[in-house]
């Protein structure tokens, strides 16, 4: 299995949507906004997801802060840049809550089914009955 982070767009949520691809036919996803918004349903898969998303949040906090007070102190142009990464920080962060899940889960049962159970986690692509090999035997 592998994982996959892209942009889901839907009606249902704008979110960033990390997909892993556990065969050719079958695809799940996990839903990285729910998971970054909520770092204790994280906390049970390891507290250093959390404290690592807590750090790269901190360091994007200090590039906004920092990218304000450049402003005022350097030259009103060095806000662009800081404000940019500091905003990029936080996009990669929650693309990040996804992808640590997803690594979990991938390396769990126990985390997998934390997550399914959770309603971070749901089956995007079902397996076709062409392509698994038992079901093509069971359907002959």
């Amino acid at each position: 299995m592998q994982a996959i982070s892209r942009q889901h767009h839907s009606n249902e949520s704008d979110g960033t949507t990390v997909r892993i691809a556990a065969t050719p036919d079958q695809t799940w996803a996990l839903d990285a906004d729910y998971l970054y918004k909520r770092l204790e349903v994280l906390k049970p898969l390891g507290s250093h997801y959390v404290n690592r998303i807590w750090m790269l949040d901190l360091i994007s906090d200090i590039l906004l802060v920092s990218g304000v007070l450049s402003t005022f102190f350097v030259v009103w142009w060095a806000c662009i840049p800081l404000v940019g990464f500091g905003c990029l920080q936080r996009v990669a962060n929650r693309r990040m809550a996804g992808e640590l899940a997803g690594k979990a889960a991938q390396e769990s049962t126990d985390a997998f089914l934390y997550l399914y159970n959770s309603g971070a986690l749901w089956l995007e692509r079902p397996t076709s009955p062409a392509s698994d090999r038992a079901r093509r035997l069971q359907s002959r």
